[in-house]
């Protein structure tokens, strides 16, 4: 066999860094699938139905570290820089192996509260806008039956569809007098933690229990590491998605005791009963005043509203992940990960948390996290969260 062709083997950079790669057929798999390749929401009352993705019978994963696909939810965010902002969230139709017909099931989505603030100055290039909406989460079934089983570690991953912009998970990106933002400008809205103002230091911090950012790398976000119970998945195609994107956000139970209780979703749930929560939450920078564009104000140039679109998954792995906006301290995350029982840590260049398994918990560096483009793109290349390692 070409050397090319064999799977590399796991190497250590250093004695508390370890590099996963994937095997260039893989890859190469996935490449070819990738060549070959707007929702408009009102309303902030809107309830999600999210079908599930599982027959009469579910048969076992093949992999026990797979992703188990559920289905695709459009959420939209709107009133950015109003004193209303809003969110809701829509199922999207399945496409792929997911339109399969399957049973009665779902995951229900209702919004609970959108949050938005600016820090940094517009004209001196320092301007930041800080989004976050909030969902309450249920687990039953399309028709409002209770699910009969528990769910665990639900995240929602970000997706590129037919009609998203600029290949990220965005779309229908809007200002304020409904004009279409400029080409380019969903790369620079990035995911986060949801954060908070903090007025006596003018400064952003963690919003306790929004730290739902979730980031994975990109071996486990590529297609032969979902299994679903309608069949095998090789491609994109498969999921009824052009990509997937190696972060999104993770369902957490709040009231339920410390443990991996912390994210699961409880079976049959009373009437209106939404144990979980779940904080999409994004930073964008302020557009600044200039008098050579239409219109001149850079407030009136700043996106007002737009879409994201996620993939539901079922993940295995009891994992927290540190923001690039907290690694000041270690506190936080490790208190996280105690307290949902989490094996995995994932940290970012820049973090000083000590790599290596300890007692069982795993924390690894996740050196890239692609936000926007296709694997393989050159031109333009994709864009990324983080793309470095130290």
């Amino acid at each position: 066999m070409s050397t090319v062709l064999k799977k590399f083997i796991v190497l250590r950079r250093s004695t508390d860094e370890l590099f996963f790669c994937v095997s260039c057929a893989r890859q190469a798999r996935v490449f070819m699938s990738l060549f070959s390749r707007s929702l408009k929401v009102q309303g902030a009352a809107w309830v999600v139905l999210l079908g599930l993705a599982g027959c009469s019978v579910p048969s076992a994963p093949s992999n026990p570290s797979s992703l188990q696909p559920l289905g695709l939810v459009d959420v939209t965010i709107s009133g950015l820089g109003s004193a209303h902002p809003s969110s809701s969230a829509r199922l999207l139709p399945r496409l792929g192996s997911l339109a399969l017909p399957e049973q009665p099931g779902g995951l229900q989505l209702q919004p609970l509260t959108t949050s938005v603030f600016n820090i940094g100055s517009r004209n001196a290039g320092t301007g930041q806008r800080y989004v976050s909406a909030t969902f309450k989460v249920r687990n039953a079934d399309t028709d409002g039956t209770p699910s009969p089983v528990s769910r665990q570690n639900l995240t929602l991953l970000a997706v590129a569809v037919p009609g998203t912009q600029d290949d990220t998970a965005l779309s229908s990106l809007q200002t304020f007098d409904g004009a279409r933002l400029p080409a380019g400008q969903a790369r620079r809205i990035l995911p986060t933690h949801a954060l908070q103002f903090q007025p006596t230091t003018a400064s952003v911090g963690l919003s306790s229990g929004g730290e739902d950012l979730q980031v994975y790398s990109e071996a486990e976000v590529l297609p032969d590491n979902f299994t679903h119970t309608s069949g095998p998945i090789t491609s994109y195609a498969d999921l009824g998605v052009r990509t997937v994107f190696p972060f999104g956000y993770v369902v957490r139970t709040p009231a339920a005791p410390a443990g991996s209780a912390r994210r699961t979703l409880p079976a049959s749930p009373a009437p209106g009963q939404y144990d979980g929560r779940v904080a999409i939450s994004v930073t964008l920078p302020l557009q600044p005043d200039d008098p050579a564009q239409t219109p001149a104000a850079g407030a009136a140039r700043d996106p007002f509203s737009f879409h994201m679109v996620f993939l539901v998954v079922a993940d295995p792995t009891t994992s927290v992940t540190q923001s690039l906006d907290e690694q000041a301290s270690n506190a936080a995350v490790l208190a996280r990960a105690s307290d949902t029982a989490a094996t995995q840590i994932n940290v970012l260049p820049g973090s000083t948390a000590a790599l290596g398994t300890v007692q069982g918990v795993t924390t690894r560096r996740v050196c890239q996290v692609r936000t926007a483009g296709l694997v393989g793109d050159t031109s333009p290349a994709p864009t990324f969260l983080v793309n470095a390692c130290p």
